[in-house]
């Protein structure tokens, strides 16, 4: 019997454009991220959208015609209560007008005859149609690659989306529209990795590391606070500025997606019990060898965890329990877990007895 839920109130467009003309081209890693979000947006294990309701605008089909006609269509189908997630991966139009400051999103026919640009004027306005008082945009249009300017348009202006823009589009009830950055920085795609940065951290918020495990959905304000604390770290460690940008005025703090396909995992109270025992085992180890707690030696963040993440209070003792019950919950930093954490540990002590078969 199949234990998932589903999440049939809501509906999703996924735009991505990395095959430009006239303009500089984008990462493929750009297509690859929106397609890795509709995948989990359809996956019964995790958010268990229909996959009827999940539409997908991958480069030669993002053209401004049907970027207009998919949110008509979602306009004419959603009602207040159901949920709505538009993203869009590609360039930005910035005009250089200081009268007239409005930005657009660039379809792959932009310089077409019969294609163009889509305005966050036209696009406010499309937005506006849409009934869902649960809304949420995601733009990533400031990509680090992309930085040029169009150079088949007579004004001037360059690539990006500008802050007064984003406020625009995120105007009415119940809209709220997170960007991948700030107007003055870029997104990035950190070497080796399979998404860009910010998409990967969104990808881990839908998977259940933002918000409170106890719920059986993830919730739009808990997805921001997830992005707007990894992004920004894991950025400065090779000291590029990134920092993700919400824009609403919402008051209540809806479901974008189930959380782990809306049920906890059984398990057995053997299985418990078993669990319980390796943990005290671990907890009792890690407060020997680190008694100041997940900072000792900065094990903690070695290991691939976010010290913020943690409870930082009482003994060192305390500090672990904590830490691993946090663990236990899938917290505690998107990069670290249990095999992690003592793999990490068993470079610092190769000969220690106690640490073998811990994982």
């Amino acid at each position: 019997m199949n234990q998932y839920k589903k999440f049939p109130q809501a509906y999703a467009l996924i735009i991505a454009i990395a095959e430009y003309e006239g303009v500089n081209a984008l990462p493929s890693i750009v297509t690859k991220d929106a397609c890795d979000v509709a995948s989990l947006l359809t996956a019964e294990n995790y958010c268990g959208y229909e996959e009827s309701k999940v539409k997908i605008l991958l480069n030669s089909e993002a053209t401004l015609s049907n970027i207009r006609n998919e949110i008509i269509k979602i306009a004419q189908k959603a009602t207040f209560d159901d949920s709505v997630f538009i993203y869009f991966s590609g360039h930005g139009y910035n005009k250089s007008d200081a009268t007239n400051p409005d930005c657009s999103l660039v379809p792959v026919d932009f310089d077409k005859p019969d294609g163009g640009m889509l305005s966050a004027t036209e696009l406010s306005d499309l937005l506006s149609n849409i009934n869902s008082e649960r809304l949420l945009f995601i733009i990533d249009a400031c990509h680090s690659a992309g930085v040029a300017t169009i150079k088949n348009f007579t004004a001037n202006g360059t690539l990006g989306f500008s802050d007064k823009s984003l406020e625009k589009l995120s105007q009415g009830r119940g809209k709220v529209l997170i960007a991948s950055s700030r107007d003055s920085e870029t997104s990035i795609i950190l070497p080796g990795d399979k998404n860009s940065l910010f998409t990967k951290h969104f990808l881990s918020a839908l998977k259940g590391e933002a918000g409170s495990s106890d719920e059986d959905v993830v919730r739009v304000f808990d997805i921001f606070s997830y992005l707007e604390k990894t992004v920004s770290v894991e950025a400065a460690i090779i000291n590029h500025p990134q920092h993700p940008v919400f824009k609403s005025n919402l008051e209540n703090n809806f479901p974008v997606a189930l959380r782990c396909g809306g049920v906890e995992k059984q398990i057995t109270s053997f299985e418990m019990a078993v669990n319980t025992n390796r943990d005290l085992k671990l907890e009792e180890i890690l407060a020997e060898l680190y008694p100041m707690g997940p900072t000792d030696q900065d094990i903690w963040q070695r290991a691939g965890g976010d010290i913020s993440r943690l409870k930082l209070i009482g003994t060192g003792r305390s500090q672990w329990f904590s830490a691993i019950k946090i663990l236990q919950q899938g917290g505690g930093g998107v990069n670290i877990d249990r095999n992690s954490l003592c793999n990490e540990v068993k470079l610092d002590f190769p000969n220690h007895s106690k640490l073998q078969n811990l994982n």
